[in-house]
């Protein structure tokens, strides 16, 4: 049980650590460290059938039979293994890179907008379109906001479809 707690407590570190990085939505890394995690090991997993497959041997060994009836859970042991070992260290990671694209996405955004101010006049342009998209999806109720969520993934599977497919 103290593994388990010791487990929890690091990734509860990984928040503490993403708000001294000015990351302001903790959850956004965590889901791309464990997708991440899940990519890797299906990566793995591939190259780990591959090399089964290649593999020849003169006469089948006994552990063989075993080997090829649990080949397609290999995917799902390397994610847990990951997981286990390394999902606080890969957190850690997404969360430097998220507070860096943040900073990259408020220059490039200041620069826009010092641009836009020095040949109309205008002040904070850009930002004040997005902080009036921002107010009107905080405006719309749940049921809409799911509307335009499923919608947004709909399309984003048709294009991604197409794309492979055509």
């Amino acid at each position: 049980m103290k593994i388990i707690r010791d487990y929890i407590e690091r990734i509860r570190n990984t928040r503490k650590f993403a708000k001294e990085q000015n990351v302001p939505v903790w959850e956004i890394p965590l889901i791309n460290s464990i997708g991440l995690i899940i990519l890797g090991s299906i990566y793995l997993g591939f190259w780990s059938w591959t090399l089964i497959a290649d593999m020849q041997f003169p006469t089948k060994p006994f552990w063989w039979p075993f080997l090829e009836n649990n080949i397609g859970y290999l995917p799902l042991i390397y994610a847990l293994v990951i997981a286990v070992v390394a999902l606080d260290k890969i957190l850690v990671l997404m969360i430097r890179f998220q507070a860096k694209l943040t900073k990259m996405v408020y220059a490039l955004i200041q620069k826009l907008d010092h641009k836009i101010w020095r040949k109309t006049g205008k002040e904070s342009f850009i930002s004040n379109k997005i902080w009036k998209i921002q107010q009107r999806w905080v405006g719309y109720d749940k049921a809409k906001k799911r509307r335009i969520i499923v919608l947004m993934v709909f399309m984003f599977v048709i294009y991604y479809s197409y794309r492979f497919w055509g």
